[in-house]
C-alpha cells in the first residue's frame, strides 16, 4: 500500500513538474522508471480525481496536470482538518489545515503513516483510538465525540466518517473542527442566561412579556404578588392593555415608539367586577413602569415591561402637596407674623428663609429686601446675646421657647414683639411673633407713675 501511494504521487508532482507540457504515458513511464501498464492505471485514477486531464493527439492519449481544482482538494478550503484513512489506519491524504496544526512539513512524510504512531495527542487517546478502530471493522460506533488538549486545554469536535474510495476499498474520513472559542461563547452565554433567570426570579419589581396585541406571553414571581394572583394561567389569559388604564395612551405609545418610563393606574375592582383577572386586591393602585422593545429574529414584535408599585409614594405624595397648600394658606393668611430661620456660621448668626405678609406689615419691610439676608446684619439692633443664645437652645434641643418683647428697630414707633419659636422637622426654626408694643407702652407709663409718686 506505501509503495501503491508513492507511486501515485510521483505520477501526480512529475505532471506538475512538466505543465503545461502535455505527456504521453510512454514519457511518463520512461522517466518514472514505472511499468507502463502501471502508470495507465495511476493515471485513470488521478484523472477520476480530478488531478489529471487527458487530451486525445491522434491514437495517442497525452496527459497534464488539471487546472481544475480536484476533489480532494477542495479540502484544503476548508478550516476543518481533515485525513483520510485505510483500513489499517494507515493516512492516505489529509488537507492543508491538518499539515498547519500538527506542523508536518511534506505529504510524503505523512502518506502510509498509521495515524496512532504519529505522536499526535488527539489521535494518542485510548477513546478515540477505540472508536476509529470500531468504524474500521464496520461495528458501532460514535459518529461525534469531544476531545480536550491537555497541553492547550484547546477543545475540539471530532466526527467520524466512513468512505468508499475510487477503486472500492473501505476508508475512513476524520473531520476535527476546534470548538474552543464556540463553547467558551456558550458558557458565556449560558451563564449570562442562569443571571438572567435569577434576575427574573429575585427581583422584587415586576416583568411582564408581550406581544404587540398585548396577550401576555411570561411574567415572574413578584409580577403575580404585585397584581394579586394566585396563578401563572389567570396573568397568561389577561390581555396587558385592559389589566391597566387608559389603554389607548400605551398602545399609542408602543406605536409611536415612546419607548421608556410611564404610569400605570390599576383598578382592582374593576377587574374583579368585570371579570377581567382575579386578583386578591382591592381599590386604586399606581404602578411606575418602564418598557422597551425586545428584539426577536422570528420577525414577531415583543416587548418587556418592568414595574413596580408606586401606591404609597403617590398617596404620600399627594398629601405632602395637600399639607404644603395647607401650610402655604396658613403661612400668608395669618395676622400673626412668621419667620423662618437657617442657623449659619455654627449658630452665630441665622439666615432667613422665608416671612409672611403679616410680618412684612409688622416690620414695615418688603419680602424680598430680607430674604437670604442674615438676621443680626438685617437687624443690628436686636438683643443679639439672648436671641442668639434662645435660637441655639431651640436649634440644639428642639424645645420651643417665648423670648420676651423686644424692638427690631430702637425707635419709638417701632413695635415691641414677643416670640414663640419652634424647630421644623426641615431643621429650620420658625418664629411667631406676636405685637403686645400696647401692652408695654402701658407697663412704661404705669412705671412712670409709680417713679413720679415716690419721688
Amino acid at each position: 500500500m506505501e509503495e501503491y501511494q508513492e507511486k501515485l504521487i510521483a505520477v501526480r508532482e512529475y505532471l506538475r513538474e512538466k505543465s503545461p507540457q502535455k505527456m504521453s504515458i510512454s514519457a511518463i513511464s520512461r522517466n518514472l522508471e514505472i511499468n507502463r501498464g502501471t502508470v495507465a492505471k495511476y493515471l485513470d485514477i488521478l484523472r477520476i480525481n480530478g488531478q489529471v486531464t487527458m487530451a486525445h493527439y491522434g491514437k495517442s492519449k497525452l496527459y497534464t496536470i488539471s487546472e481544475r481544482i480536484p476533489t480532494a482538494s477542495l479540502f484544503d478550503y476548508t478550516t476543518d482538518i481533515i485525513v483520510i484513512m485505510d483500513a489499517g489506519a494507515r493516512i492516505l491524504m489529509a488537507n492543508k489545515s491538518f499539515f498547519s496544526k500538527f506542523d508536518i512539513l511534506k505529504e510524503r512524510e505523512l502518506v502510509g503513516t498509521n495515524i496512532f504512531k504519529m505522536g499526535i495527542d488527539i489521535f494518542s487517546d485510548p477513546s478515540i483510538q477505540k472508536n476509529i478502530n470500531r468504524m474500521i471493522r464496520g461495528e458501532r460506533f460514535l459518529r461525534e465525540m469531544e476531545h480536550i488538549d491537555e497541553n492547550t486545554n484547546q477543545i475540539y469536535s471530532i466526527k467520524f466518517i466512513p468512505t468508499v474510495s475510487l477503486d472500492g476499498n473501505k476508508n475512513s474520513m476524520i473531520a476535527l473542527r476546534d470548538i474552543t472559542d464556540q463553547k467558551q461563547t456558550e458558557e458565556a452565554l449560558s451563564i449570562s442566561d442562569e443571571k438572567l433567570r435569577t434576575i427574573f426570579k429575585k427581583v422584587p419589581s415586576g416583568i411582564l412579556f408581550f406581544n404587540e396585541s398585548g396577550n401576555i406571553t411570561n411574567a415572574n414571581g413578584a409580577s403575580l404578588r404585585l397584581l394579586g394572583v394566585d396563578h401563572y394561567q389567570d396573568l397568561m389569559q389577561t390581555n396587558l392593555f385592559d389589566l391597566f388604564c387608559r389603554k389607548e395612551r400605551i398602545k399609542n405609545a408602543l406605536i409611536n415608539g415612546e419607548i421608556g418610563e410611564i404610569e400605570f393606574i390599576c383598578d382592582f375592582d374593576r377587574l374583579k367586577r368585570e371579570k377581567i383577572m382575579p386578583t386578591s386586591k382591592s381599590g386604586i393602585a399606581y404602578f411606575e413602569a418602564s418598557f422597551t422593545h425586545i428584539s426577536s429574529e422570528t420577525g414577531f414584535q415583543e416587548y418587556a415591561i418592568l414595574f413596580m408599585d408606586a401606591t404609597a409614594e403617590r398617596l404620600a405624595k399627594k398629601e405632602l402637596k395637600f399639607n404644603e397648600a395647607r401650610y402655604r394658606s396658613f403661612f400668608n393668611d395669618t395676622c400673626t407674623g412668621v419667620l423662618i430661620y437657617q442657623p449659619v456660621d455654627g449658630g452665630d448668626d441665622f439666615v432667613i428663609k422665608d416671612v409672611n405678609q403679616a410680618l412684612e406689615i409688622i416690620l414695615q419691610v418688603k419680602k424680598e429686601e430680607v430674604i437670604g439676608k442674615k438676621l443680626f446684619v438685617k437687624f443690628p439692633d436686636l438683643p443679639v446675646r439672648s436671641v442668639r443664645q434662645a435660637l441655639n437652645r431651640v436649634d440644639s434641643t428642639g424645645v420651643p421657647e417665648v423670648v420676651p418683647p423686644l424692638q427690631y428697630i430702637k425707635n419709638e414707633t417701632s413695635p415691641w414683639l414677643t416670640h414663640f419659636i419652634f424647630k421644623l422637622p426641615t431643621g429650620e426654626i420658625a418664629s411667631f411673633m406676636m405685637d403686645l408694643s400696647e401692652d408695654v407702652r402701658e407697663e412704661v407709663t404705669y412705671r412712670k407713675m409709680l417713679c413720679n409718686e415716690n419721688c
